[in-house]
């Protein structure tokens, strides 16, 4: 489908910017994000006799707070990477040991290279921290289609400065605002795996229509405002692209 694409265009409601604006930077601008579950196995027996048992309960505790220090101890403080555990389950009796502790979360990095770091040191922590308490620890990284891993969104510089040329144009130049990094993940790093690109955000926030939650909040109301501004932007910056000029 993409053959023969050179250049590939996105935008996003920003709810933090008013109607009208536009923000974007070049560069890694989303996360590569992938879900993970961890399960690690001691043996179950009495409560009374923790001495006869292999305590998954202790190993996964030790395991969530040694994995916290991947990113405080072992990245370097300005990358941006995320390690969350999100959930936690064992047994559902106040008097025997399970046999087995699960939990699970998400790992986040503004470069693919880090997620795949981030991977690579989980398991090892996992696995380790499992053995030193006599237990076996598993950790599953999770894939399509229900927790697909998304590489990073990183912003073409070219096509970067083309977005705001168009941008300044159209919407004059203090409604091209700087783009802000975050660590959700986007479907359109896939796109941009085969054609260089750039997503930026467009501007939705009206506080007299209550457009002022993100895309993913229940009470989301968009400013429908932005619509014909959007449209225009779009047709315009691929117009200006096709014609090789940037106003």
């Amino acid at each position: 489908v993409l053959n023969g694409v050179e250049a590939i265009f996105a935008m996003h409601v920003d709810c933090q910017k008013p109607t009208g604006s536009i923000a974007a930077h070049a560069g890694p601008t989303h996360a590569a994000v992938c879900f993970y579950v961890v399960k690690i196995e001691g043996k179950t027996g009495n409560a009374e006799t923790p001495h006869l048992n292999v305590d998954p309960v202790v190993a996964a505790a030790f395991t969530i707070l040694a994995l916290q220090q991947l990113t405080s101890r072992e990245d370097d403080p300005l990358h941006s990477q995320v390690l969350s555990v999100t959930y936690i389950k064992g047994g559902n009796s106040v008097d025997a040991t399970p046999p087995v502790v699960e939990f699970g979360g998400t790992l986040r990095s503004l470069t693919t290279e880090g997620l795949y770091r981030l991977q690579k040191r989980l398991k090892e922590v996992v696995e380790g921290q499992a053995a030193v308490h006599r237990c076996t620890g598993v950790t599953e990284i999770l894939g399509a289609p229900s927790h697909p891993m998304y590489p990073a969104v990183v912003n073409d510089e070219r096509l970067h400065e083309h977005v705001e040329n168009v941008g300044r144009s159209l919407l004059g130049p203090d409604k091209v605002k700087p783009g802000e990094k975050i660590m959700a993940g986007e479907d359109f790093a896939f796109y941009q795996q085969l054609v260089p690109g750039v997503m930026f955000g467009i501007g939705i926030r009206n506080e007299k229509v209550g457009s002022v939650h993100s895309a993913h909040n229940p009470h989301f109301f968009v400013d429908e405002d932005v619509l014909p501004i959007g449209a225009a932007l779009h047709t315009a910056t691929a117009e200006m692209y096709l014609s090789g000029r940037s106003a």
